[in-house]
């Protein structure tokens, strides 16, 4: 009676984690089989999970099909969400809150990363910190990005200095500002951290600050300074793409915490050197997220709310942060 009475439960047990594990795979969430396309720059972080994605073929399996389109400044992803060109673009969240404010519903719905670019000289500079700036040259990847915004927001609050006034900027795309780096046309440049990798891999160049550092030195909470945002009208009328999509990047954030070939493959492809790769993998698997949590909007609300109050609304472009960017509904 007893034997028989446990083999019952052993039995109903099995069968229960097999009922159990076929529900998991049937709640997968699947697409309708349409297009997302995704506007990145492709000599960025942000071109790492379409690679993923592409080469595991996830948006296959999760039932859609992933197009890039590269671009290279603000407004030509701006232009091409505006249009309907594209109905995901990878951005910070200032970036994004600006687009919002424009007059294009844009939600967060994945996160990617956390903050995680620098600012560079040359190995033999004398710069210790951002006061040290004042009458140099200074390279920007954009005069409207949160890296600037933040650099000017502590420079004021810690030293009293307008960096905006008091250092010569050049803005451009961040390879660029490698190659004026390299000829020794600056004396300081924010840097991607897909490039930065290589050039502290070369002995060449060191951190001055990271912006990180500057953020949390500020109190500000960590928040994805990069996600993926996704036209508001789009992801109204096809909520199963936008599941299937933030199914695939879960899976791609599994993957790059743990296969070193995918960063082999892809650091190449950027013209990474070997040691350049290991750096910009370690730093990227430290700085991912793979999901919103609860608290994600509210920090993103102190963060604005320090950095409108430090650099103010001339400088940031608007006053009002957009309502609850990141959307947990696709989760």
């Amino acid at each position: 009676m007893f034997g028989t009475r446990c083999l019952l439960h052993a039995a109903a047990a099995v069968l229960l984690a097999v009922s159990s594990t076929h529900s998991v795979a049937q709640a997968a969430p699947k697409g309708d089989g349409g297009t997302i396309r995704m506007m990145l720059n492709p000599a960025g972080t942000m071109s790492l999970p379409p690679f993923v994605i592409k080469k595991f073929k996830l948006d296959e399996k999760y039932g859609f099909k992933l197009e890039t389109i590269n671009y290279t400044n603000a407004n030509t992803a701006t232009a091409a969400m505006q249009s309907k060109s594209a109905e995901m673009i990878v951005y910070e969240w200032l970036a994004t809150a600006r687009i919002i404010d424009g007059g294009i519903p844009v939600v967060g719905v994945a996160p990617f990363m956390t903050y995680i670019n620098t600012v560079l000289v040359p190995e033999d500079s004398k710069l210790k910190t951002l006061a040290d700036l004042k009458g140099k040259r200074l390279g920007v990847h954009s005069k409207t990005s949160y890296d600037w915004m933040i650099m000017q927001a502590s420079a004021k609050q810690k030293f009293n200095i307008d960096l905006a006034k008091e250092v010569t900027i050049q803005e451009a795309a961040a390879p660029l500002l490698r190659g004026a780096s390299d000829q020794g046309q600056l004396d300081a440049t924010q840097m991607w951290n897909s490039l930065a990798a290589d050039m502290l891999a070369s002995k060449k160049y060191k951190t001055l600050v990271t912006i990180r550092s500057i953020t949390e030195d500020l109190g500000i909470p960590t928040v994805p300074y990069l996600f993926f945002g996704m036209r508001a009208d789009y992801a109204k009328e096809h909520p199963e793409n936008v599941k299937a999509f933030v199914a695939a990047y879960q899976e791609v954030y599994d993957i790059l915490r743990t296969n070193d070939e995918v960063w082999e493959e892809r650091g190449k492809e950027m013209k990474l050197s070997p040691e350049g790769i290991k750096r910009f993998r370690d730093q990227v698997r430290a700085d991912l997220v793979k999901t919103f949590t609860p608290e994600m909007n509210d920090a993103l609300q102190k963060t604005f709310d320090i950095v409108l109050n430090v650099a103010g609304p001339g400088v940031i472009g608007f006053t009002k942060l957009p309502p609850k960017m990141l959307s947990l509904d696709y989760q």
